[in-house]
Parts: C-alpha cells; sequence; structure tokens
C-alpha cells in the first residue's frame, strides 16, 4: 500500500467533530476550561476605515441646505404671526398731495437715461417740481407737480422733447408711462 492510501484510511475510521472546528460551542459534556489569565481590559472600539461597510437601515434622507433654511423661515414666519403685531414703520412716503401725482417711467437702463429723462420732462408745459421716489433696474418713479389744462398723460403724450411716450396705466395718483428715445428709434436694430 502506498502512502496515500495509508492516510485515506486513518481520516476515514477516525471521527471528525466539524462543529469546533467551525467555532460553534461543544456538544457533549466536556471538563470545564482552565480559567486563563485574566484578560486585559477592553479598548473602545474603532472603527476601521477599510472594513467592509456594515449593512444596515438606510438612513432617512437629510433634507438640503435650501429645504431647511426655507422650513426655518416658515417656523419663524408662524411664530412671529402668532404673536403680538409690531407697530408700523414710519415711513417718509405720502401719497401724492393736491396737484401731484406720481410717474413710474421705464424703460430707463442707465442712469444717464434717467437723468435725461427728468431734463426733458421739466420742459413739458405745466410741469413744475420734480421729485425723485427711486430708482431701481431701469424703473423710474417721480413725484410731478403738474398745473395745466390737460391731463398729465395728454400733456406727456404730446410733446416731452426727445421723447415717445405711451401710457400704460392711469388711476387718480399714479400714471404708468413707456418711453423710447428717438435716438433709439433711429438705430438700425
Amino acid at each position: 500500500m502506498a502512502k496515500d492510501d495509508k492516510k485515506k484510511k486513518e481520516k476515514s475510521d477516525d471521527v471528525v467533530d466539524l462543529a469546533s472546528r467551525i467555532g460553534a460551542r461543544p456538544t457533549g459534556e466536556q471538563p470545564p476550561a482552565k480559567p486563563g489569565p485574566p484578560s486585559p481590559p477592553a479598548e473602545p472600539h474603532v472603527t476601521r476605515l477599510d472594513a467592509p461597510i456594515p449593512s444596515a437601515p438606510k438612513p432617512r434622507l437629510i433634507p438640503t441646505r435650501e429645504d431647511r433654511e426655507q422650513s426655518a423661515m416658515i417656523q419663524k414666519a408662524m411664530i412671529e404671526e402668532t404673536s403680538a403685531p409690531q407697530p408700523a414703520i414710519p415711513s417718509p412716503r405720502t401719497a401724492p398731495g393736491p396737484g401731484e401725482t406720481d410717474l413710474v417711467v421705464t424703460p430707463l437702463p442707465t442712469p444717464d437715461d434717467w437723468h435725461r429723462f427728468e431734463l426733458a420732462l421739466r420742459k413739458v408745459r405745466g410741469v413744475g417740481q420734480l421729485r425723485t421716489e427711486y430708482y431701481r433696474h431701469g424703473v423710474l418713479k417721480v413725484r410731478v407737480s403738474y398745473q395745466g389744462t390737460d391731463r398729465l398723460a395728454t400733456a406727456l403724450r404730446a410733446g416731452v422733447p426727445g421723447y415717445r411716450v405711451r401710457v400704460i396705466g392711469e388711476d387718480r395718483a399714479t400714471l404708468q408711462i413707456l418711453v423710447t428715445s428717438e435716438a433709439e428709434e433711429r438705430r438700425p436694430g
């Protein structure tokens, strides 16, 4: 018999405890193991960064920064809404007085255009004092005192020198107009 055959016979005759090989508890009664030296205190568990990622339930979705900011603003608004109302902030703006009209002019893309339009507006018959309320993003609001036989809209349509005026809205105290300079009309576009 060869050596290999002897090994195979020996292995087949022996009973092998596979449970002990894979780390399971022994099933039979065995003498208690000798107590070994005391184990050192357990070190805090260190998470390895190169270890496989443990499977865990999927975390909740964290809202984006914009969503968190918006929800914070909503919460703040709800709290402010339920609290006592604050006193109104005094505003220097008042309603137009007798003989005054708020004139809202657009488009005046640059401050130079705004200034040129104001100079041209002063030349209209019946227009007195001009007071600029604001100029933002090409929109000019001017308080105009006007003394004339016609309405201010009619006077503006007839003659702001250098500008063509189109009225887009009018009420008792406000006049909204679109302006086009004659220089722009002449440019090939």
